[in-house]
């Protein structure tokens, strides 16, 4: 921020993992540091790296020193904030969180004429990514949001996606475990209550459709799991709600298709 100049964007009041505080918005010139500096194709992704937004936050909001948001959302409304992705040409990314000897977990951007190549990444294979909560539900960002067929816990299948009541699911490496509707977060303890269950979230799944009509598979055991307002953005979901972290996403390469709305799963 230091070698930053203001924006000319006013301040903003932010609310991030439980803590709220002030934003302020700034412009300056952006790279990678050098320990990443072989991004071969950085000035076509970045056309804009020598002034773009970002946000500094205060004290309060992360209760520590304060920082920088570096997000991979990329599309918003456009009376909010810029994105990072927003103020670049890049339209898919990989997320690479699996263990592997020799290798380190890696973020890969791509653009222009380098697109994910992997042939397991054909559209077939794919989960295909909706932007209801966004049209209908009032999120003024883009998530990258599907519809799981079905949550099961323990065994037993929790919630099921209809054409009336649908299991929205964010896929956040934000997030270290996973955050839930308070209306499914209850039904889930009065179940687990009945069934005389040692533990609520002991082994956890969800189930999602792909477009050839498979079937792909997240799990998780005992994730850290917090509650989510039924209204988020104002308005009552025609379902439920879930944020899936980190707990869900290791060991697989996340790879997002933002221009054509898909989403893999390696």
């Amino acid at each position: 921020a230091e070698e930053s100049q203001p924006s000319g964007l006013e301040p903003t009041y932010e609310r991030f993992v439980g803590n709220e505080g002030m934003m302020e918005w700034r412009e300056g010139k952006f790279s990678f540091p050098d320990s990443i500096s072989n991004v071969t194709n950085f000035e076509s992704l970045f056309p804009q790296s020598s002034s773009m937004i970002f946000g500094v936050v205060s004290e309060s909001l992360l209760d520590g020193t304060g920082g920088l948001f570096l997000g991979l959302v990329k599309e918003t409304n456009s009376w909010i904030r810029p994105s990072f992705l927003g103020q670049s040409d890049v339209s898919a990314f990989s997320v690479d969180l699996r263990q592997r000897e020799g290798l380190n977990k890696s973020l890969t951007l791509f653009g222009g004429i380098r697109q994910p190549d992997n042939p397991s990444r054909s559209p077939s294979h794919a989960i295909t990514l909706v932007r209801d909560l966004n049209k209908r539900f009032g999120d003024a960002t883009i998530h990258y949001v599907g519809v799981a067929s079905s949550l099961i816990v323990n065994g037993y299948n929790l919630a099921t996606t209809s054409r009336r009541s649908k299991i929205y699911v964010i896929f956040d490496t934000g997030c270290s475990g996973m955050s839930i509707s308070t209306s499914l977060f209850n039904e889930r303890y009065s179940i687990a209550r009945e069934r005389k269950e040692n533990n609520l979230w002991g082994n956890v799944e969800l189930q999602f459709n792909t477009a050839s009509g498979g079937v792909a598979s997240l799990n998780a055991k005992k994730p850290l799991t917090t509650t989510l307002d039924d209204r988020p953005w104002g308005k009552k979901l025609d379902g439920h709600l879930i944020v899936l972290g980190l707990a869900f996403l290791e060991g697989h390469e996340m790879t997002v298709d933002i221009d054509n709305d898909k989403i893999w799963f390696d």
